[in-house]
């Protein structure tokens, strides 16, 4: 963030020199303002213009904050906006401690947006990318309410949770894909490399081979002589994939087959309704209404199905049903969540209820994960333990052939 130096009268009337940093010169001289001084002459000092020069360069129009960041500007404005600091000081503040400058444009301008007088929830709405509409809603009903603080402080948790959950979905993936892909590679390259050098041994016997081995003599040609094509034609499959998934009637194919398979849908299913009742939590708790928290958090799920399951969630809840059987008729939320639900909605305690029941289903994903697990790993490594039995079987078969001949 540029620093502007500045020459002022205060209210005593003597001229004040000094500097403060903002986005811009605007943003200085209402600073100046707020703090009781008649702005005479302000300019940015040459290291400002520097810098300013420096994260023009270091940021594009297209930047955005990462996750991390985005939680980190969230809990540092609900602390000092707690602390009764205004908005665009706080956010100023929270920009000058920003190490990527990149960061510091987009933190910076948001503040240069509240500044020239915009809401927070719209001056956020300038870096759609960082700042999900989920987020801006959330913030807008914090600012009606006059709960800003509280508000951020439970985003910050959501989005803290939302880490969490999706940290814990990555780990679960991690070993048993470094599993898969080790041992197929060591496979693939038993093939390429040591068994070519025995089919020369083998082609010398003038007895007919055992059909395994024929097998494995096939498969190692057919990968000796087409590796390089084998490989052009994964890179090309992967990348078809990725094409037809960005095609919304094939994602939503594909998210109604994992939501209906017999073992991963009960996975499907806990993280879409975990990640869906927290960010409704979140937003009733700022103020908003339960039928515009529902359409808001419908951006918070990742499976369409499920996505389409809000939206008529959100017409039931519009058409006057209750939120509980709304939900309950959704056919996507189970149905321990719908009566935590509906006792939140008697009691009054809705937003709290809705985190109950998030916990419940983090720690069922967690353990239906560590369950999953226990059985995937064995089952790699057995499968992968009869593939290369499979070939040391194969090798041996002609070996003891050679042997009775060699006997008889």
């Amino acid at each position: 963030m540029p620093r502007f130096q500045y020459l002022a009268i205060d209210a005593d009337g003597r001229h004040k020199r000094g500097g403060v940093d903002a986005a811009n010169e605007s943003a200085a001289r209402a600073m100046l303002v707020r703090k009781r001084l008649l702005p005479v002459e302000i300019g940015a000092s040459e290291g400002g213009r520097r810098r300013e020069a420096a994260a023009d360069r270091s940021a594009p129009s297209g930047a955005k904050l990462s996750h991390k960041a985005v939680l980190l500007v969230t809990r540092q404005l609900a602390t000092l906006i707690e602390a009764a600091v205004p908005v665009d000081e706080a956010l100023a503040m929270i920009a000058a401690q920003q190490e990527q400058p990149a960061a510091q444009r987009i933190v910076a301008d948001i503040q240069a947006g509240v500044v020239e007088g915009q809401r927070l929830a719209d001056a956020l709405a300038r870096h759609p990318r960082s700042f999900s509409g989920l987020y801006r809603a959330a913030v807008a009903g914090g600012e009606q309410s006059g709960k800003l603080s509280f508000v951020l402080a439970r985003l910050a948790d959501y989005l803290e949770r939302a880490h969490a959950l999706r940290s814990k979905v990555t780990t679960a993936m991690i070993y048993p894909a470094a599993l898969s892909f080790v041992a197929i590679t060591v496979v693939v390259c038993l093939m390429i490399f040591v068994v070519p050098s025995l089919i020369e041994q083998f082609e010398q016997f003038d007895q007919r081979l055992p059909l395994l081995t024929q097998i494995l003599i096939g498969v190692s040609r057919f990968l000796t002589a087409f590796w390089p094509l084998l490989l052009i034609a994964l890179a090309l499959g992967g990348w078809f994939i990725r094409v037809m998934l960005a095609r919304e009637p094939v994602r939503a194919q594909l998210d109604g087959f994992l939501l209906r398979a017999p073992i991963i849908g009960r996975w499907v299913v806990a993280v879409n309704a975990s990640r869906f009742i927290r960010a409704v939590s979140t937003l009733v708790s700022s103020g908003m209404p339960v039928l515009e928290s529902v359409r808001a958090a419908r951006e918070s799920v990742g499976n369409l199905e499920v996505r389409k399951a809000v939206l008529r969630m959100a017409e039931r809840i519009e058409e006057g049903e209750p939120f509980s059987q709304a939900m309950r008729r959704s056919g996507v939320i189970p149905p321990m969540v719908t009566y935590m639900a509906h006792s939140g909605e008697n009691a009054g305690e809705l937003p709290s209820m809705l985190d109950k029941a998030a916990a419940h289903l983090d720690q069922e994903f967690e353990s239906f994960t560590a369950s999953a697990l226990s059985l995937l790993e064995p089952a790699i490594i057995v499968f992968m333990g009869l593939v290369v039995a499979s070939i040391v079987l194969a090798i041996m078969l002609p070996i003891l052939q050679l042997n009775r001949l060699a006997i008889g």
